[in-house]
């Protein structure tokens, strides 16, 4: 069978059989065997597009990224990241989680996920959700670190837990805790998206410009409560504000958990943040809020590494405080 990347190949048909292209088709073919015994040997799972894999013990800002998840028991924190990250900047929040002995998977968020909420957003989720729920990885504990519109897609993995009933509330109590910098909630997109798109990289940027602006209306239209987008973003957002779980399913608000931000910030409100995570005391969760001086959105680790570090680890310790057995012993820390 033709492969796809095959099809695309700007050769002829003859020209697939001469000498060379046979012997290369062969070595790739050889290739493939070996990667796909390895992935085998262990019991890899492949992880959505934009998502890499950092093994515990390891140092995170040079390790390799692989693109699989590979069976075990170790407990694995999820980091969503804001829109634009880049692997480089994200693999600095994995180490504070590597170096306790927690593996990572990280989705380095683009504004596809976001913009397209169900192809890109609903889908990336289901698949992180999938990949975790395997039989040689559905016994790892998971906590959670969502970076601003990280918490758009946090929401949307609550909402397809919910419609996994049974196998979808085994899951939540599998999330023992969670940490937020600067998160956003569904009336924030518009600025905070478009903010990212147009930044160009430069955090900021953009901010008030008149491109920006544009953007800026265009999404609120996009996203307006009497359009039909808007039921995709409003139940990320009721799920963050735990509307979506009945009576009888464990709430996976109710975890040890740490939300990080700033009232210097200028792309969510503080107030919003407040009203979510009230929500999330009611619902049984021990909430710490690190409320930083001056920083601004998703800018809080470079500002006080001790202080940002001393929050997720305290998280960490409490989220994982009875890890399986096979890790070693004082691993969390």
């Amino acid at each position: 069978r033709q492969s796809r990347a095959e099809s695309c190949a700007p050769i002829s048909f003859l020209s697939r059989f001469t000498p060379a292209t046979m012997l290369l088709g062969r070595r790739r073919q050889t290739t493939r065997t070996v990667w796909d015994r390895l992935v085998c040997s262990r019991a890899a799972h492949s992880l959505p597009p934009h998502t890499i894999f950092l093994p515990a013990g390891r140092d995170s800002t040079k390790e390799r990224a692989q693109r699989a998840l590979p069976a075990g028991r170790t407990p694995v924190a999820c980091l969503l990241g804001w829109v634009g990250c880049g692997e480089r900047a994200l693999r600095k929040y994995a180490d504070l989680y590597t170096r306790r002995g927690v593996d990572v998977i990280a989705l380095l968020l683009k504004p596809q996920h976001v913009a397209l909420p169900v192809s890109r957003g609903e889908s990336t989720m289901k698949c992180i959700a999938d990949v975790l729920s395997a039989a040689d990885t559905r016994e790892r504990p998971i906590m959670v670190q969502g970076f601003s519109a990280g918490a758009f897609m946090y929401g949307n993995l609550l909402t397809e837990l919910g419609r996994r009933g049974a196998e979808g509330a085994d899951f939540a109590a599998r999330i023992k805790g969670s940490v937020w910098d600067s998160p956003v909630d569904a009336s924030g997109v518009p600025f905070g998206l478009s903010r990212a798109i147009m930044d160009g990289g430069v955090a900021g940027r953009s901010e008030g410009t008149v491109g920006q602006r544009l953007l800026q209306s265009a999404l609120e239209a996009y996203l307006s409560p009497s359009g039909p987008m808007r039921q995709y973003y409003q139940a990320s957002s009721d799920a963050m504000h735990g509307k979506a779980f009945g009576a009888g399913f464990s709430s996976p608000l109710a975890v040890p958990t740490a939300v990080i931000y700033s009232e210097a910030d200028t792309v969510t409100r503080s107030e919003d943040i407040r009203a979510v995570f009230d929500k999330w005391r009611e619902a049984g969760s021990a909430v710490e809020e690190a409320v930083f001086e001056g920083t601004q959105h998703v800018s809080h680790l470079p500002a006080d590494p001790g202080r940002y570090e001393q929050v997720v680890a305290r998280v960490v310790r409490e989220a994982f405080a009875g890890a399986p057995a096979g890790l070693a012993a004082g691993a969390i820390r």
